[in-house]
């Protein structure tokens, strides 16, 4: 067992770097990981959230970017569907169709990202669309915690700037984790499996402190932005493969 939880907070020690480059990754990756390795639904994401939550809250709080628009529909449509979604996941099992949405959104938004033109086009139809996209969001991540993968195709829709881009999903990813634990902890009874794990958060903090956002702060728009795609690429291929 003790082996068993270290090899966990390695796994989470690795994803907090990719989350503190791109402002998303621990539960991206982290729940289709610990499922593979066994633990059910909501356990995975009581070891995987409080990480998540140290690295968004701290992404936001020490944000230089300009003041950023946040769209009402987190909190008017996406918030409320996350806690559906999660309420539903404890008789809802991962889906194949799920995966196969995700995965090909993802990619077709990596192939949008590399071709300008389509940036407006795409940008137009998000925010003609913003309430049934945040409403799916937020049933997706409740559900699957894979709503990252939407918010991404979002965040880097709307902008090319790093900083914009980075801080649109932690302050996403702020909110989702703190409604994620508001069920676990108050609709589920599980909140012993958040506290269980407060040491995940503590190294998630450090990795971004030490070496997440030092890459961050070293690495040029452009690389970002290119980094980005081939994230959103590896990301829908690997999604995919778990059909």
């Amino acid at each position: 067992m003790l082996l068993e939880n270290l090899v966990v907070l390695v796994v989470i020690a690795v994803l907090s770097a990719v989350q503190s480059l791109f402002g998303m990754g621990v539960l991206l990756f982290g729940t289709p990981t610990l499922l593979l390795m066994g633990y059910d639904f909501i356990t995975a994401i009581g070891y995987l959230l409080p990480a998540s939550f140290a690295i968004s809250i701290l992404q936001v709080l020490s944000a230089r970017s300009p003041q950023i628009q946040i769209s009402r529909n987190l909190y008017l449509i996406c918030l409320p569907s996350i806690a559906v979604g999660l309420w539903l996941s404890e008789s809802s099992p991962l889906t194949s169709w799920t995966n196969a949405l995700i995965g090909g959104t993802l990619l077709l938004s990596a192939s949008v990202r590399v071709w300008p033109p389509s940036r407006t086009l795409f940008l137009r139809m998000l925010e003609k669309q913003s309430p049934i996209y945040h409403f799916v969001m937020g049933l997706t991540h409740g559900m699957t915690n894979l709503g990252g993968a939407l918010l991404a195709i979002m965040a880097s829709g709307r902008s090319t700037d790093k900083m914009v881009i980075r801080y649109t999903i932690a302050y996403y990813y702020l909110a989702f984790s703190i409604i994620q634990m508001f069920v676990i902890s108050v609709l589920l009874q599980r909140h012993d499996i958040l506290i269980a794990n407060l040491p995940a958060a503590a190294i998630a903090a450090a990795i971004y402190l030490l070496i997440g956002n030092r890459i961050f702060s070293s690495t040029s728009d452009p690389t970002y932005n290119k980094a980005l795609t081939v994230f959103m690429v590896v990301y829908g291929v690997v999604v995919l493969l778990e059909i």
